[in-house]
């Protein structure tokens, strides 16, 4: 099977190989910043996909990334690397309070005009 996938390099390193060596898939790398308030700027990137036939989602690789990183992507045939299952990270009690709090006194911050107390 001829598949497209995506071979990538991080500061000219070969990190990983990644696509399906099947009939029908979903594949993606993705890039994302985060600067969020009271916290630290992040940069990710992270690569995964779908795999339709048997409706799992998977996952290459999820690392992070400094300013000035220079990531490559060169669209390729097979062969690849091995994904890994995708494994959604639910976050402990105290994490989710913690963003529960902070979501509600920013909110509460930003709607103070539309609060009747």
């Amino acid at each position: 099977m001829d598949n497209i996938g995506i071979n990538i390099k991080i500061n000219g390193e070969q990190t990983i190989r990644t696509g399906f060596n099947k009939a029908h898939y979903v594949l993606h790398a993705m890039a994302a910043f985060a600067r969020r308030q009271g916290s630290n700027e992040e940069f990710g990137f992270h690569v995964g996909g779908l795999d339709s036939d048997a409706v799992e989602d998977v996952d290459w690789l999820n690392t992070s990334l400094n300013l000035g990183d220079l990531v490559t992507l060169e669209i390729v045939k097979g062969p690849f690397d091995p994904s890994k299952p995708y494994k959604f990270q639910i976050p402990s009690e105290e994490e989710q309070l913690k963003y529960e709090l902070e979501l509600f006194y920013r909110l509460k911050e930003e709607l103070k005009d539309h609060i009747e107390e």
